[in-house]
């Protein structure tokens, strides 16, 4: 059997997508650990310390956590002159999909 063209063109055209999100989940899931674990707890589990539950961050906020991250916020510090734009995207990712338990929001300010 033969599959045409334009479905392997479709098929492909369709699982790309899902890849990159796959991708991205990974890349945040260990910028996460990296930068972040040791406060918000391991899998975004807050250890009780005084951290933020990062499982509660809104989902439509992107802006002020983006702003939150890069600029500090309470005892929190900056990380705005060591994360690197795409670690911040990816790191975004890996929250609002609370650790990749929930689809991505869509709209074009959450994606």
């Amino acid at each position: 059997m033969r599959i045409p063209i334009i479905g392997l063109v479709l098929l492909a055209h369709l699982t790309a997508p899902a890849q990159a999100d796959e991708a991205a989940l990974a890349k945040g899931a260990s910028t996460y650990k990296q930068f972040c674990s040791h406060c918000h707890g391991i899998d975004m589990k807050n250890p009780g310390t005084s951290s933020y539950d990062l499982r509660k961050w809104p989902q439509d906020r992107k802006d002020e956590f983006y702003n939150s991250v890069q600029n500090g916020k309470g005892d929190m510090p900056a990380w705005g002159d060591i994360l690197l734009p795409d670690e911040l995207d990816v790191l975004w990712i890996y929250v609002v999909t609370r650790g990749g338990k929930e689809p991505l929001p869509e709209g074009p300010d959450n994606g």
